[in-house]
């Protein structure tokens, strides 16, 4: 990767043409400057005319960055079932060891960057509402909001290998100014109106929750999650711009995210984190167990403290932590975490908690870690595989991004990835919302059920609606 400090874009130009003749490919050439504060929903709203099906947004739950993309420059997909952390490590690394950068300094979240996620589960069947997406899909846009606590970024990324091309950056620098002056002010989404919400074959996912719970009683495995779906219509497209805007709003201490591809939008707001890099310092949560929150502050606390001293949920937590745990041993020099659990406390649920906080080797890469801690016994179960073959059994719908990794890594080893929970799926006058817990050997199919529709309920209220009040 050359990066070119405090030069003039034509000579960083001409630098990446001559290494797109040099490699006979298209070379990334990519433009990072300080700009005055931009409104990232703004931004995002701004680009629905020309890059509609290629935007996604990125807002962490410690508001320290927001990362808004629209277009695509180049996208990195695979198809691989079991190497797909691999294959796109791979394109990844040479893609930007080819490309030119054009900026002041490293600043993290800027330049080259790579926005997307990956399936949960590729080896089970793909349904048919998840098309668009295949086992892992990242993109790098072609215009990039960043929005840190020290600054606004804009990044403008391009590929370049023809005579032509020069042309097209000047039309692509218009076009970048333009957007700057049009997202300086916030604007309001149309509103789409709510119709019906449909439960999936309600009475077959408790008795898939009693079949599980029997096998675990019979011993070889600990714990199985599940999951399911609810679908909503609306009386005529939805955007991820409404969504996205009421997300915003009503859940400010989550991850939130979008990511369109073609007619589709993966987008959600969720409170876990799966793995956070920053140099070489990482960052992981273990989050399972939850109860509701309370509605006085004497009801919250009891619940809390409830779930703290539930033998069944702490035992459930203490699966996740000694899993995570030694998926990064290998990886860190250093590793440290709380002996006990604290709260996560979201705005309608509230989740036993423990960070996570290790220094990764030199060659330890975010994807390594990825590779390595999904799916968390949060989402999937213990052990592992047993657990997937029997959520593959007894679910009979496929998650596609739910539950799975989505987030963004940078050219300079940065990144974060967050679990996909608490999110949904928007396609065109439809939206599939997903959700799950984790069932043990003492788990009530009645209780799981019940624990699944207050999951639903940030993404429910975000659309516009409510499901049993």
């Amino acid at each position: 990767m050359v990066t070119i400090h405090k030069t003039n874009i034509e000579k960083a130009f001409d630098t990446a043409m001559e290494k797109a003749k040099q490699f006979q490919h298209p070379v990334l050439f990519s433009i990072v400057e300080k700009i005055d504060s931009v409104d990232p929903l703004s931004f995002y709203n701004e680009g629905n005319s020309l890059f509609k099906g290629t935007r996604f947004l990125w807002k962490d739950r410690d508001h320290t960055i927001t990362i808004a993309g629209l277009g695509s420059a180049h996208t990195i997909s695979t198809e691989d079932d079991r190497d797909q952390f691999f294959t796109v490590e791979k394109e990844w690394k040479r893609f930007i060891e080819e490309g030119v950068i054009l900026s002041q300094e490293n600043w993290i979240g800027t330049g080259p960057l790579l926005f997307g996620g990956f399936r949960f589960d590729p080896l089970n069947r793909r349904g048919q509402e998840w098309k668009d997406f295949k086992n892992g899909t990242l993109q790098i846009p072609s215009f990039m909001l960043t929005k840190s606590k020290e600054a606004d970024y804009l990044t403008l990324n391009f590929l370049c290998g023809t005579d032509h091309d020069e042309d097209s950056l000047k039309e692509m620098i218009h076009l970048k100014g333009e957007l700057i002056k049009k997202s300086k002010y916030s604007s309001v989404p149309a509103e789409v109106k709510f119709n019906s919400v449909e439960d999936y074959n309600p009475t077959e996912w408790k008795e898939s929750v009693q079949n599980v719970v029997d096998e675990l009683k019979s011993g070889g495995m600990e714990k199985v999650v599940l999951a399911r779906k609810c679908k909503v219509t609306f009386d005529q497209s939805i955007t991820s711009d409404f969504v996205l805007d009421n997300l915003w709003k009503q859940q400010p201490d989550s991850f939130i995210f979008s990511f369109e591809q073609e007619k589709s939008c993966f987008i959600g707001a969720t409170p876990e984190r799966l793995v956070k890099k920053t140099g070489k310092e990482v960052l992981s949560t273990c989050l399972a167990g939850s109860i509701a929150r309370g509605h006085t502050l004497d009801e919250d606390e009891n619940l809390g403290n409830e779930l703290l001293n539930d033998e069944k949920n702490r035992y459930e937590h203490h699966l996740v932590v000694e899993t995570i745990q030694q998926a990064l041993e290998p990886l860190c020099n250093e590793l440290t975490m709380p002996a006990k659990p604290g709260l996560m406390k979201m705005k309608d649920i509230q989740h036993l908690y423990t960070p996570v906080i290790g220094r990764a080797y030199e060659q330890t890469s975010l994807l390594n870690m990825i590779e390595k801690l999904h799916p968390t016994p949060a989402l999937g179960g213990v052990p592992r595989d047993k657990a997937l073959r029997v959520i593959r059994r007894e679910e009979k719908m496929d998650r596609g991004l739910y539950a799975g990794p989505v987030g963004w890594l940078d050219a300079y080893g940065n990144g974060e990835f967050a679990v996909a929970i608490r999110s949904g799926l928007l396609h065109e006058d439809v939206s599939y919302l997903y959700a799950g817990c984790g069932i043990v050997a003492d788990s009530d199919p009645e209780s799981e059920f019940r624990e699944t529709q207050m999951k639903f309920r940030p993404m429910l209220r975000a659309l516009g609606g409510t499901i049993n009040g």
